[in-house]
């Protein structure tokens, strides 16, 4: 059973710090398998920085078999399906077949067979642990057991579909095992022939997926959840419900199905269609209801509601509010709602207005807003409450405008980096979701709305956080003007800046007034160095390897000299020229002019901004500043940072250029393509590893967290000496374990593995853009054959009966396929999809079950008219409509039936009797073809 030790305990026990030479320990290392000391002839060594074990006596402690062969040099271990073989002397062995490195070969002391302990670790899978101060090594083995403990479920009276059940079970406490859960709702009727092969077959549709998870399982199922047979969860019909654990692949753990439990019958009657879309707006400050604005959009249907009772409800309690609360709560205590012709109601409440405690509503105290759909007739159809709203509280305050205190021209770049804009936040930010701040041409700034800035298009603002203070900001270099020009010197402006509203409470943006109006201008050096580039020349691993080229600045009478500075990636985006003015000399390297472009290579000792020695596995970015020869800081530029680059050191090269291209609405990894340029030296890599990263911890992924992800959060690609592209596999996971989700955002990364040999340090490329999956396509639901016969009507036909789709939403047709009998257990939905409109016979939908005859001028799949005497079988498929659902749904086959020939009316002529020989001849012949 295949187990991968995490790398951190892989590192913890090959960088123990250690003599280089062979040498036993002052105290021996001892071995513990499950807390059990292991006896071994010889026992653990240290070389180098390597713990190396026997072999034999670890293996057999693990009831695995050893064979020696003494002709090849050649140790063999075999457990369960795991074959491990390494020869004495080499530096690879292979597991399974799979060749492996080691990293010192396999060597012989004292007649016993010498490994690494990390190679013991990956041949067996084992956890394992290592103790520097005891000399000690413990490995634990695990077990294989997946199974939950007893499944509880609680079914209410709401809804009359799966909404209504609740399932409660604890995990496996075994989880590295699990790869999900599935709950699965059988008929009572047939839940005596349901089993383990059953459960693994049945399609993803007919049961909910539960992700693994520590501690208990609570789920609530779905308005569209269906039985394990399709069909829709309704009241009056019986269920057992089952508990899948499906087990990880990739670890070879088998799945379990949980024993079934007690049976469960849903008693709701139907209900009225309940409300969708609530809103709640504070619009007002009278510490009552008449702050409070609702609205609602109404369900599609409203012939049989009444009217309908909006409930404020404190959100502490909003848990506990559900239908039976809302059927009990006073009139006195809910708001009645008539009907309206508008898709949309909105409300506003009374100064009266109360919550469904009977305290009026009040400023400070957090409600969450219902709203119940009354029935006309209660004895037909139960009332409906809708999902509750956004916790919303009244605060009593306004939201007021910002107001700008301070405009400077704070540096000389010529641009808008010399803009810093100082404001007052708004009277009450938690109206506000964030601030905008816009740069307007003097000319146009009196014609300046609200109005106007809600028209302006991105790049020609900039938006800021609101951090519960008042803010001084210098804004962007790209940043360009309202009428879409680039910030420029010479040129005079006015700043805006909006407070966002809060959408969720319905805010308005508010503009504040201009400011004073505001010139760049250039008393400095004209421009700062450009285009600057940095190289990595060497293999010291401090700053020898930084090779630094500029161009200089484009007025250079004015610099006194330049400071080259090596700042950390993650710190560039911050580095600005006050920061660069401020650092001591220990943290630039000084470059002095020339008259023309320059080239420098760093010092040893040199450091990046942080005051910590430049090195390998770091990645950086160089600033150069143009120091001004007037004696004033403020007078300098700096110039834009170069690329980032990481030394490599002993380091293998990083992939570069990844990409994502999103293709198709699986919802999982199959729609994910990785494109990326290979490495520019590929010495040294033994493959690339992609890595997927939640965008919102894309900022802390490096290398040192790369080189931690398990193996089975990332996907392998070997080098091919040519630029890759991967297809993801279904089962893609994201670095921390979880499947994939649609709608969430995430970057790429390759990391450039080490061989081990010529080079052993990894790289990690830079991120791809944002991507994120498209929501999975709908399968529409599966029509069921009920019986074929043949129908003659003047010549050969057969009558195909089917039952229509369990819910016909989505469904555009059926088309009714017929499949020579020989063909038809490899007839597949793609086939059927494949087929031309001259293949099939199509039927409308028609809200009943469908009755269709097929004679000799329909053709088959094959292209071939139906033929008397040739054996069948029949396929119904529902199409799609492209619309509420875009996968189509195949049948399953109906029995054979042979197409019969049609006898014609002779007169008074006597069939001449056959040879018995050739009767038993035709006779087997049909039997073939049935």
């Amino acid at each position: 059973m295949k187990k991968w030790i995490s790398t951190a305990v892989i590192a913890a026990l090959i960088t123990a710090s250690v003599p280089p030479v062979v040498s036993h320990a002052a105290t021996a290392i001892q071995i513990y398998i499950d807390n059990e000391k292991l006896s071994a002839s010889q026992p653990p060594i240290m070389k180098g920085a390597r713990v190396l074990v026997p072999l034999r006596s670890i293996f057999e402690g693990l009831n695995a078999k050893v064979v020696w062969n003494n002709k090849s040099k050649t140790v063999t271990a075999t457990k369960g399906d795991q074959t491990v073989s390494l020869k004495i002397g080499s530096k690879t062995a292979t597991i399974n077949g799979n060749t492996v490195y080691l990293d010192i070969p396999a060597s012989v002391v004292k007649g016993n067979t010498m490994v690494p302990i990390r190679f013991v670790t990956e041949a067996l899978g084992e956890e394992v642990y290592w103790n520097s101060q005891a000399k000690r090594v413990d490995i634990v083995t695990k077990s294989d057991d997946l199974s939950t403990s007893t499944i509880t479920t609680s079914v209410g009276t709401q809804y009359g579909d799966g909404r209504d059940i609740k399932v409660d079970f604890t995990p496996s406490q075994n989880e590295g095992g699990v790869y999900e859960y599935r709950v699965m709702l059988v008929k009572d009727t047939s839940a005596g022939n349901f089993t383990l092969n059953a459960a693994m077959n049945i399609t993803s549709a007919n049961y909910t997926q539960v992700s693994k998870r520590n501690g208990n399982v609570s789920v609530t199922l779905g308005e569209n959840t269906r039985d394990v047979s399709g069909e829709k969860i309704r009241s009056g019909v019986t269920y057992k419900v089952y508990v899948l654990t499906v087990g990880n692949d990739a670890a070879d753990y088998a799945s379990l199905l949980s024993s079934a439990r007690n049976s469960i019958t849903l008693t709701a009657k139907p209900a009225v269609q309940a409300v969708s879309e609530l809103r709640v707006k504070d619009v007002a400050n009278n510490g009552d209801g008449r702050d409070l604005q609702i609205s609602f959009k109404q369900p599609g249907t409203t012939s049989d509601i009444n009217s309908y009772r909006a409930f404020i409800v404190k959100t502490k309690d909003a848990s506990s509010f559900d239908l039976n609360a809302a059927n009990r709560a006073s009139s006195s205590y809910s708001t009645v709602i008539g009907k309206s012709g508008s898709s949309v109601i909105t409300t506003t409440l009374s100064s009266s207005s109360r919550d469904v405690s009977g305290d009026l509503i009040k400023n400070g105290t957090a409600y969450t807003l219902f709203v119940l759909s009354t029935s006309t007739n209660t004895n037909d159809k139960q009332n409906r409450l809708s999902s509750g709203s956004s916790s919303f509280t009244l605060d009593g305050s306004t939201l007021t405008a910002p107001s700008i205190t301070s405009v400077t021209d704070r540096s000389d770049n010529g641009d808008a980096r010399d803009l810093q804009v100082s404001f007052n936040k708004t009277g009450d930010e938690s109206k506000v979701g964030f601030y905008r701040v816009f740069v307007v041409r003097n000319n146009n700034s009196s014609a300046f709305t609200m109005s106007e800035a809600n028209k302006v298009s991105s790049g020609s603002y900039y938006d800021i956080s609101k951090n519960g203070k008042n803010q001084t900001i210098t804004l962007p270099q790209s940043l360009k003007d309202t009428s879409g020009i680039t910030v420029r010197e010479g040129e005079s402006y006015r700043v805006f800046v909006a407070a966002m509203g809060n959408q969720q409470g319905g805010y308005e943006n508010l503009l504040s007034s201009s400011s004073n109006a505001i010139s760049l201008s250039n008393n400095s050096v004209s421009k700062p160095a450009t285009s600057v580039a940095v190289s990595d020349i060497q293999d010291y691993g401090d700053g020898r390897d930084l090779q630094v080229t500029f161009n200089k600045s484009s007025e250079e009478s004015r610099v006194d000299h330049y400071r080259v500075f090596v700042v950390k990636s993650g710190n560039a985006g911050s580095f600005d020229l006050s920061r660069a003015n401020g650092m001591s000399s220990d943290r630039y390297t000084r470059v002095n002019t020339t008259g023309g472009n320059l080239k420098v290579t760093l010092a040893s000792g040199a450091k990046d901004t942080d005051g910590s020695a430049i090195r390998s596995g770091v990645s950086y970015r160089v600033f150069v500043l143009a120091v001004s020869n007037r004696g004033d800081s403020k007078l300098s530029a700096l110039s834009s940072a170069s690329s980032a680059i990481q030394l490599s050191s002993s380091s293998v090269r990083p992939a570069s250029n990844v990409s994502a291209n999103i293709k198709g609405n699986n919802g999982d990894g199959r729609d994910v393509t990785i494109s990326f340029q290979k490495a520019s030296d590929e010495t040294g890599i033994s493959r690339y590893l992609i890595m997927l990263v939640r965008a919102d911890e894309a900022s802390r992924f490096d290398l040192s967290a790369a080189n931690r992800v398990s193996s089975s959060n990332y996907t392998a690609v070997n080098k091919n000496g040519s630029n890759i592209s991967k297809l993801l596999g279904e089962g893609t996971k994201d670095i921390n374990g979880n499947k994939l989700v649609a709608g969430t955002s995430y970057k790429a990364f390759v990391l450039s593995l080490a061989d081990g040999s010529t080079r052993s340090v990894n790289a990690l490329s830079d991120g791809s853009s944002n991507f994120a999956l498209s929501q999975p396509s709908v399968q529409v639901d599966q029509a069921n054959i009920t019986k074929v016969e043949n129908k003659p009507n003047g010549n050969p036909a057969v009558q195909v009966n089917f039952n229509k789709a369990g819910d016909e939403k989505g469904l555009s047709f059926y088309a009714v396929i017929a499949v020579k009998a020989a063909s038809a257990s490899q007839f597949t939905l793609d086939q059927a999809n494949a087929l031309p409109r001259s293949q099939y016979t199509s039927v409308n939908k028609t809200g009943g079950n469908g009755v269709v005859t097929v004679d000799t001028s329909t053709l088959d799949s094959d292209g071939s008219s139906l033929k008397p005497g040739v054996s069948y079988r029949f396929f119904v498929l529902s199409v799609a409509d492209g619309d509420k659902a875009t996968i189509n749904s195949l049948s399953r086959a109906s029995d054979s039936i042979v197409l019969e020939e049609v006898t014609p009316m002779k007169e008074e002529k006597k069939e001449e009797p056959k040879e018995p020989n050739e009767d038993k001849k035709e006779d087997k012949k049909e039997d073939k073809g049935n």
